[in-house]
């Protein structure tokens, strides 16, 4: 197949993956909440903004860069570099992940309790440190074969995870939620200290959010040994090579995206660091007036409120994050292509392919937004309607806002793909930092003053990632020369998802649609994706051949 075949067969398989990991993530979520409730799922947050910094920083990095250089030598046939790379990235990702891990573990302490005020979210965060270690080594060997445009390892690691976190973290989650309430049950006490009827589930939901967490961790290995043996079983011919070299040369071109990926982590944990403190801000009565309706079905006293906001945001994200980490394949697949029509100085390739990732980017990000839009209500409903029905109540309004916001993370993502593979990461560092300080400072200003709340949360996101998106663009279009078509991959996706949006908003469709909640959303779903695409085809930004052509196993020159 040729290069633009090989892409779009990667970037499918991506895409599947992808839909399959966060269908199960949704599932995952809905007798998860169950266990440990909308406050545990603000300690779960909590965790998870310690973590994904640090885990951005080794995933983000040097994957990437083991990715490009593999793509790079591989174009050029040099098999003897190309193994050394892979030799040279699993010695060092491994003390990369080990240092992580002992560092996340260092401040869990000072970060729950100083920071985010939340000193009984620290038994998650240590439960999840040592996915960071597996997480790391395993990316060696998917920044390889994503090197070698073979994806295969890459999705089925990523929904063999998924699978192992949805069944040990329900597994554990229950079992550690079962055990402490049998206790009370019994002798009216919680890992044998004496609770109140009233306080009992605040002190339960730390430690089965923190079991949950560790189902993560056995996730994460799981994953790990699924790379490990498929290495094994297709291991290449032993060459000799200079490995040491090959760790140099990949410590040398991943530090600047390192330093890119902990600028953006250090910004994306002080983003959710300044909500929590923000929302610590607020007057407990306008968090409880604005959540009224919600919390009249749960217990929730007024030092839990900006935990159960987060555990809203938490929940909210979980929609917010699904398109752009669906299209998030598009970007992986984009750089070992990207970096081999540039190796080869084929600006005319190099124009086609980014206008087609563009593109493609652009009409999955609309669309899902579209969906999300249109469906939240039910898809919240179905999902927490019986475990946490304050959640559909809380959630609904913060996630269809989101949803008009998608296309900005997943093109901002996307184009700093685009400018890694071209070795360009250092020049993204200065857009994190304007990136985050925006985010922040909004985000303070925002949710402070009361009114807004989350929503100003969602604001200072869409300026943040916007302005993101357009600075790294125009790093790529500067660096390669490339014309882009921002009319067909910008404009008219745009026109066209905000035209039937408006359909939805003017026109009664739900009136006629089932009354039953599953049947109604796969019925919204077909819906939108018609209203959609119909335009798509007839404005020409998609066609039936390019879909056979690509899809078709058949070779071409």
């Amino acid at each position: 197949m040729n290069l633009k075949g090989k892409y779009i067969s990667g970037a499918f398989l991506l895409l599947v993956s992808g839909v399959i990991v966060k269908a199960i993530g949704a599932v995952y979520k809905i007798p998860l909440t169950s266990y440990i409730g909308t406050v545990g799922r603000g300690y779960y947050a909590f965790a998870y903004n310690l973590v994904l910094p640090l885990h951005a920083v080794t995933m983000g990095a040097f994957p990437i860069a083991l990715s490009k250089l593999v793509s790079e030598y591989r174009t050029r046939n040099d098999c003897r570099t190309v193994l050394a790379l892979k030799k040279g990235a699993l010695r060092l990702f491994f003390f990369v992940g080990l240092f992580g891990m002992l560092l996340l573990l260092l401040c869990a302490k000072p970060y729950c309790e100083l920071l985010v005020k939340s000193p009984k979210s620290i038994y998650a965060a240590v439960a999840v440190a040592p996915s960071l270690f597996f997480s790391c080594v395993g990316g060696a060997y998917r920044g390889y074969y994503e090197g070698s445009v073979n994806m295969i390892p890459t999705a089925v690691s990523q929904i063999t995870e998924a699978v192992g976190k949805f069944v040990f973290g329900i597994v554990f989650s229950k079992f550690a939620y079962d055990r402490l309430v049998s206790e009370f049950d019994v002798y009216k006490t919680v890992l044998g200290k004496s609770v109140g009827e009233n306080d009992v589930l605040s002190v339960i939901y730390p430690y089965s959010t923190a079991a949950a967490m560790l189902g993560v961790t056995v996730a994460s290995f799981l994953s790990l040994s699924f790379l490990t043996v498929y290495s094994k079983i297709k291991r290449e011919k032993r060459i000799k090579s200079n490995v040491i070299a090959a760790e140099k040369m990949l410590l040398r071109f991943a530090f600047p995206i390192m330093v890119s990926s902990c600028v953006q982590s250090i910004f994306q944990f002080l983003d959710s660091a300044s909500v929590q403190l923000a929302l610590n801000a607020v007057n407990p009565t306008l968090i409880r007036n604005h959540y009224l309706l919600a919390l009249s079905y749960v217990n929730v006293s007024d030092r839990e409120l900006s935990a159960y906001a987060c555990g809203v945001l938490s929940a909210s994200n979980d929609f917010k994050n699904l398109v752009p980490g669906i299209t998030m394949s598009l970007g992986i697949c984009a750089v070992p292509v990207i970096s081999s029509s540039y190796e080869n100085r084929d600006n005319s390739r190099l124009s086609s392919m980014f206008n087609a990732i563009f593109k493609y980017t652009s009409l999955l990000s609309s669309l899902g937004g579209l969906i999300i839009f249109v469906c939240a209500d039910d898809a919240l409903t179905f999902l927490y309607s019986n475990s946490s029905p304050d959640i559909p109540l809380a959630a609904a309004p913060l996630v269809r806002m989101f949803a008009l916001t998608v296309s900005a993370y997943s093109l901002s993502g996307l184009f700093v793909f685009c400018v890694q593979s071209v070795g360009m990461a250092q020049k993204s560092i200065p857009s994190y930092i304007v990136c985050g300080i925006i985010r922040v400072v909004l985000n303070i200003i925002l949710i402070k003053e009361g009114n807004l709340l989350l929503y100003g949360y969602v604001i200072s996101s869409l300026i943040g990632y916007a302005v993101l998106a357009v600075w790294n663009l125009l790093i790529f279009i500067k660096r390669t020369k490339i014309k882009a078509d921002f009319f067909k991959t910008l404009v008219l996706p745009l026109l066209i998802e905000a035209a039937v949006i408006q359909i939805f908003v003017c026109l009664p469709i739900n009136n006629y649609l089932s009354e039953n909640t599953v049947f109604r959303l796969i019925e919204n779903v077909i819906i939108v994706t018609l209203l959609y695409m119909v335009p798509c085809f007839l404005c020409g930004m998609l066609n039936f051949n390019d879909f056979f052509r690509y899809l078709s196993h058949k070779k071409c020159r």
